[in-house]
């Protein structure tokens, strides 16, 4: 005999969970009369009698009755196992999400904060592409990347946000003088129109530094140059600050120190919105912190 309707077993292992029909119909959300009369459209249909009543008018499960209770009862338990590891399944995050930032972000910050991320979500691929060039969004170079200014462009197929702000600090060599030695790092000619660049120029120029010294490509170069003992020059405290060979030391004068933003790009439709939703929000963790 094939049950038609398997809403009936779930009556039925209601009223098995809670002793009657009244508790069952509580248990459920339902009147009793509902439940009494599935009952007995269950009886009905399977033609074998599931409950009795009792000389005191209680009605109780027959032993049939109490067998067929009891697998409705394990159904009820592997349906809800199912639905969890449905849920499980919905949450869980795959796949590969590429992104990209200058080599100084994403060797000082982005990997080392990685391990988090990718212990709690082990189906993830995280692809960290250090590049100070600006790979394109839109020709699917990356899935996401950093910016350390507002984007001028990247049409409606690209989407932006502020994280936050990288504060820059003076440093020199951990053993150092603690006031500006000479001479300052300075940046190439290629990176004359960053404000750490032209911070860095101007104070150069003020302190009477001459033509000669070390320029370097990037803050990266930078920061080893210091930690080598070749100068001084200032870098994101968020970075410097972690560098034990590295040293704050104290800048006079009424120019304040250079801060940087740092804007998310990503696509405006994305594949994988859930790995991408998932790197966005670790994003916005490590510098909202």
């Amino acid at each position: 005999m094939q049950i038609r309707n398997w809403y009936d077993l779930q009556i039925l292992a209601a009223v098995r969970s809670g002793g009657s029909i009244a508790a069952a119909a509580r248990l459920l959300g339902i009147d009793q009369t509902t439940v009494g009369r599935r009952l007995n459209a269950l009886q009905e249909g399977t033609g074998v009698n599931l409950l009795v009543r009792t000389g005191d008018r209680r009605l109780v499960l027959t032993p049939a009755g109490e067998e067929v209770a009891e697998r409705a009862l394990a159904m009820e338990r592997e349906a809800i196992a199912a639905s969890a590891l449905l849920g499980e399944q919905r949450q869980r995050v795959a796949g590969t999400v590429r992104l990209t930032a200058v080599p100084m972000l994403v060797n000082r910050i982005l990997a080392p904060a990685a391990v988090p991320l990718l212990s709690e979500h082990p189906d993830l691929t995280l692809e960290l592409i250090p590049e100070n060039r600006d790979l394109s969004l839109t020709r699917r170079e990356a899935d996401l990347a950093l910016r350390m200014a507002r984007p001028e462009s990247g049409g409606s197929a690209v989407k932006i946000r502020k994280l936050g702000a990288l504060r820059y600090d003076a440093y020199g060599p951990n053993g150092g003088a603690t006031d500006t030695p000479a001479p300052w790092i300075l940046f190439e000619d290629a990176m004359a129109h960053l404000p750490h660049a032209r911070w860095l120029e101007r104070r150069a120029r003020r302190d009477g530094q001459g033509a000669g010294g070390l320029r370097v490509g990037d803050a990266e170069t930078a920061l080893e140059a210091i930690a080598a003992g070749l100068g001084c020059s200032i870098l994101p405290a968020m970075i410097a600050d972690q560098d034990h060979r590295l040293a704050a030391i104290a800048v006079t004068g009424a120019e304040p120190l250079p801060e940087r933003e740092v804007w998310l790009l990503s696509h405006a439709r994305q594949p994988n919105a859930a790995a991408i939703g998932v790197v966005t929000a670790w994003l916005e963790g490590l510098f909202r912190s």
